[in-house]
């Protein structure tokens, strides 16, 4: 393929034969251009008059013409001296000139005619025919050289169009080999990532199950009140541990694709009481204050994993918590939407600041630390997020800024109405009745 060159342009103007549209007439005799224009008419052009070489020239700086009609004998500026100065103009060294003349031709007349510039010229007095034969042809090869210029700039256009999408496909098969090779780097690195995240968190629970035993053994031995506060605080320490390698199995699980769910009928309700209340005792030992609210039916189905939405709704309540200062307040709502079911824990704890809203779900993520001084590993709302999305939910994040609380919220679809209510897993994970935390309301908290 011939490459596209720019340059070619600037050769177009040789081809041009008239770049205007209408005719120019000149001549002294005002008898002989009524005649011209009366000999033209039938070619459907405009023609434009002048009476000497200065007033035509004139009308060359206002506009074109495609053709020029131009009588030798005039008074002070003669036609071959018009032509010269029409010449002179790069713009008009294609327009076709016509002499006309009513004196017999000779040679060396001839010779200036054709060396001004001329293409042609007609002696008076001139037949109608004649004069409109010449002057169609070049009328005729203007159209052709127009209609082979488009074709030319139409082939250029095209040709360059071509070289551009050859550029732009080169340059995307670049791109795609270098983001194969980078996704495949990515990979790799993240499979030994997840692959060193399960080992240590399987190192640790080994541990984990040892210091359990040993510390049910020192439970079961204590007997001052100075023991039993010190198992109280290793209690604290050893379930916020557990929990933490647990929640770093699980998600390194859900990234790798071995994580897998017992999809059943749920009644969700259910699972959220049953959050709050396993909370609850966690949040009382950390001075706060915790309400739950149900707007509307207080039994909603949805199809899932039981235990892992459990996990899911403490992991939020329990972040909540984590952020929330001695004497603070937790607020959980349970309420049900057109088509699905929203939880939402809400807080006037540390809130999260701009900058951390935007990856708040993101791993290892972290604010400041905890109200109770340690803040884990950033994996809680992580946790939440993708258990959530695994259940074809949605989860989002809303705060005022630094200090002024935040709420996380989730939504889940809707189990289908055709459900039989009977199959909801009620027995295998039992109900949990309302108790004085929950208070059903009429309208939802903003």
């Amino acid at each position: 393929m011939s490459e596209f060159d720019p340059d070619l342009a600037a050769d177009d103007a040789a081809l041009d034969v008239g770049i205007g549209d209408d005719i120019l007439a000149v001549d002294d005799n005002a008898a002989n251009l009524v005649a011209i224009e009366s000999a033209l008419a039938p070619l459907g052009r405009r023609l434009v008059t002048a009476s000497s070489g200065l007033e035509a020239l004139a009308k060359l700086l206002d506009q074109d013409f495609a053709v020029i009609l131009l009588d030798v004998q005039m008074p002070g500026m003669s036609g071959i001296e018009t032509a010269r100065m029409i010449r002179a103009r790069e713009r008009n060294r294609g327009t076709p000139i016509v002499f006309v003349t009513g004196m017999s031709w000779h040679d060396q007349a001839i010779d200036d005619a054709y060396e001004a510039g001329g293409f042609d010229f007609l002696v008076k007095p001139i037949r109608a025919e004649v004069l409109r034969a010449k002057i169609r042809v070049y009328l005729q090869l203007q159209e052709r050289t127009r209609a082979l210029k488009l074709k030319a700039d139409e082939l250029r256009e095209s040709q360059r169009q071509l070289h551009d999408h050859e550029l732009r496909e080169q340059r995307k098969r670049f791109e795609a080999e270098v983001f194969e090779t980078k996704l495949r780097q990515l990979d790799e690195t993240q499979r030994e990532r997840h692959d060193f995240v399960e080992i240590l968190g399987h190192e640790l629970r080994n541990p984990l199950q040892t210091l359990q035993v040993a510390f049910d053994l020192f439970v079961q031995g204590s007997q001052t009140e100075a023991d039993r506060h010190i198992a109280h605080i290793v209690e604290r320490r050893f379930a916020h541990v557990t929990r933490i390698v647990n929640d770093l199995l699980d998600v390194t699980r859900i990234a790798t694709g071995q994580f897998e769910l017992l999809r059943e009928p749920v009644n969700f309700g259910d699972v959220v009481r049953r959050a709050v209340e396993d909370i609850s005792a966690i949040v009382a030992t950390r001075q706060l204050v915790l309400s739950f609210d149900v707007v509307g039916d207080a039994d909603p189905v949805v199809t899932g994993d039981a235990m892992r939405l459990h996990q899911a709704i403490s992991n939020m309540i329990d972040h909540a918590a984590m952020h929330t200062d001695a004497g603070g307040h937790i607020h959980v709502t349970l309420r049900v939407d057109p088509g699905e079911v929203v939880v939402r824990v809400a807080d006037d704890g540390h809130g999260i600041p701009p900058e951390l809203l935007p990856r708040v779900f993101d791993m290892f993520v972290r604010g400041r630390v905890g109200a109770d001084g340690y803040g884990g590993l950033g994996l809680g709302l992580t946790f939440v997020k993708r258990l959530i999305e695994l259940h074809d939910g949605a989860v989002l994040a809303r705060s005022p800024g630094r200090g002024k609380g935040s709420v996380v919220e989730v939504r889940l679809p809707l189990a289908p109405e055709d459900i039989d209510l009977g199959t909801v897993q009620s027995s295998a994970r039992p109900t949990y009745p309302m108790n004085a935390l929950a208070r059903p309301t009429e309208s939802s908290e903003s």
